[in-house]
């Protein structure tokens, strides 16, 4: 019999929401506790959400010897120090994206999970949609032919406010790490890693990055373009183009549930619906490879999120932007 995960959040945001709806449509997973800064914050989660536990205080969090796997869905640059005390604390963890700021915290959160044997994923919800799953299918099918050309608009407007978590640099903001991940990492999951990456960015008043440009090359001559901003409102289309056709994402690519596949003349749309909120099939996968045994996901591989972070970390540099904790 397959054991039943105990579940934590340690967040209590948007992102700990999505997750807690998932679980609850998650056969044998119990939600057994929430972590927030605020004792009566983490409450009120747990008794909507229908968690066992609550807390404020993460040592109290991870000592408990009941708790089996933790989601982090806190701000970016809390993820690497958040992961590395619960993987320490013998607990499996799901990161939420983007996994540290930088490859030296990727890193750093890869050699804690080696050595206390714990499962550590980065959560890609979007590489578990049926629409991206298909898409990938039908490029290695050659329903396109030979793919060509990769575009992906992930923009959408955010007020400015220099508290917001999209324009504060002690929050990680700026458009790459929270949103122009989505592009990069659709086109690493269908494309693979490239060979060399460009981009062009303009920088806010408060020295993030507000919106984006990107090249991706790869070695036989396909070119990925990858757009995102803080600042337009864009269709949040993907698009893949191949000698024969193209396949295109609909609206917000990164949870489609459609797909217009377009091949040798014929035009054709199709209904790719996913399980609940669309984060369910993720947290499932998490659950097996932890009841298989492993630590890493053969999915969203420590590798995949190796490149995408050296491919950030490169933009970043020839952008001249860094983080608070990074001087």
């Amino acid at each position: 019999m397959m054991q039943q995960l105990k579940w934590g959040l340690l967040g209590t945001g948007w992102i700990a929401e999505q997750f807690a709806n998932a679980l609850a449509d998650l056969p044998g997973a119990q939600r057994w506790s929430v972590l927030s800064r605020n004792q009566t914050s983490a409450e009120t989660f747990a008794q909507t959400h229908q968690f066992a536990h609550a807390h404020s205080d993460i040592e109290t969090f991870l000592a408990d010897p009941e708790l089996d796997v933790v989601v982090i869905g806190s701000p970016h640059p809390r993820h690497a120090e958040q992961t590395i005390a619960c993987l320490n604390a013998g607990k499996h963890v799901l990161c939420e994206k983007p996994m540290g700021i930088n490859s030296q915290q990727v890193e750093a959160m890869i050699a804690a999970a080696k050595a206390n044997q714990r499962f550590l994923m980065e959560a890609m919800w979007m590489w578990f949609h049926p629409s991206t799953i298909k898409a990938k299918a039908l490029i290695e099918e050659g329903a396109i032919g030979t793919p060509h050309l990769f575009h992906a608009d992930f923009s959408v407007h955010f007020p400015f406010d220099p508290t917001h978590r999209m324009y504060d640099p002690a929050l990680g903001g700026g458009a790459l790490l929270d949103i122009g991940i989505y592009p990069l990492a659709l086109a690493l999951y269908l494309f693979g890693a490239p060979s060399s990456v460009y981009g062009q960015a303009q920088i806010g008043q408060t020295g993030v990055d507000e919106q984006e440009s990107i090249i991706l090359q790869y070695a036989d001559g396909r070119h990925a373009n990858c757009v995102a901003s803080v600042r337009a409102a864009g269709p949040c289309e993907a698009t893949i183009t191949g000698s024969n056709g193209y396949i295109r994402f609909q609206r917000n690519f990164w949870h489609s549930q459609q797909l217009l596949v377009a091949s040798n003349g014929q035009t054709e749309t199709l209904d790719l619906p996913f399980i609940g909120n669309g984060y369910v099939t993720e947290v499932a996968h998490v659950a097996e490879c932890i009841q298989a045994g492993l630590i890493e996901s053969p999915i969203v591989t420590w590798e995949a999120s190796r490149s995408l972070i050296n491919t950030m970390d490169q933009l970043r540099q020839s952008w001249g932007i860094q983080y608070p904790d990074e001087r």
